[in-house]
């Protein structure tokens, strides 16, 4: 599974330095994504981004193995997928 990902462009964002603030106008619903889910996060926002390169950029910046980075990034893309706050292009 190694789809391409983009970000809603209609989500608000706040930056907090180690963390994001994400709201979706359509809901109202406020998310907080950590220092990991805000690099995936500044990485799907410069241009849609397979989850490989998605790991890659993860593993350059914090120390954490491959298999692992994968794992997480799977689960977030999951997670602000279903929310409607990233899509599959």
């Amino acid at each position: 599974m190694n789809q391409k990902y983009e970000v809603n462009p209609d989500v608000l964002v706040t930056d907090l330095d180690d963390e994001l603030a994400l709201l979706d106008p359509r809901t109202s619903r406020m998310y907080t994504l950590n220092a990991v889910g805000r690099a995936v996060w500044q990485a799907l926002r410069v241009g849609g981004k397979r989850e490989d390169q998605l790991v890659q950029v993860v593993t350059q910046e914090f120390d954490v193995a491959a298999r692992q980075a994968q794992a997480d990034i799977r689960t977030l893309l999951s997670d602000l997928d279903r929310e409607g706050l990233v899509r599959r292009t």
